[in-house]
């Protein structure tokens, strides 16, 4: 015996219309946490991208479904990974693939991890800002650009091992200045 669902009955243009103007809303919000969320289950760039573009247009299919009163991110990672387990069970090309185990657990991590990623970034573009104006462009030459480590060490006539101790010097002060903002900031919470 086959169950078949009803169809759902036509929308007009402007119920479409608005339906489609607030999954952009959300999509937009979120759409890069997402993307970093399936990357972070896939070990190739090309198929985190080539999920990601399945499961957009997945969650647009499926947008009917959402309950506006959870989290659209919430929802749509738990889209996503059922998403990235098909894509690991049809990609058979790769040797290399995490189990289902690893996947969940990463999931999992990489889940929690999204909620503070604006917090992070809050507290690092500050720590940034208390920079010298030399350490900033070194920054900005090292990391904010195409430029290697390499190609800056000969423009600016010194070693790239200066550099890269330079730089690594600057990232651990990042990371204390960002921890305690970000502790400083648990604390008043």
């Amino acid at each position: 015996m086959s169950y078949e669902l009803p169809e759902r009955p036509p929308l007009d243009d402007a119920s479409q219309d608005q339906r489609y103007a607030d999954f952009l809303a959300y999509f937009s919000a979120d759409c890069e946490r997402l993307h970093a969320y399936i990357y972070s289950l896939l070990p190739h760039h090309a198929d985190a991208d080539d999920v990601f573009q399945r499961c957009s247009l997945l969650l647009w299919k499926k947008f009917d479904t959402f309950d506006q009163e959870r989290e659209f991110l919430s929802w749509a990672c738990g889209v996503a990974f059922y998403e990235v387990k098909n894509f690991l069970r049809t990609a058979q090309r790769d040797r290399l693939q995490f189990s289902e185990t690893l996947l969940d657990l990463l999931a999992e991590q990489r889940s929690d991890d999204l909620a503070s990623v604006p917090d992070h970034l809050a507290a690092l573009r500050l720590c940034v800002k208390k920079l010298t104006d030399h350490q900033q462009q070194l920054v900005w030459k090292a990391y904010g650009s195409a430029t290697t480590v390499a190609d800056l060490a000969t423009a600016t006539g010194r070693s790239a091992q200066t550099l890269y101790n330079q730089l690594a010097t600057i990232r651990r002060k990042l990371a204390q200045c960002v921890q305690m903002r970000l502790a400083a900031a648990g604390e008043d919470a």
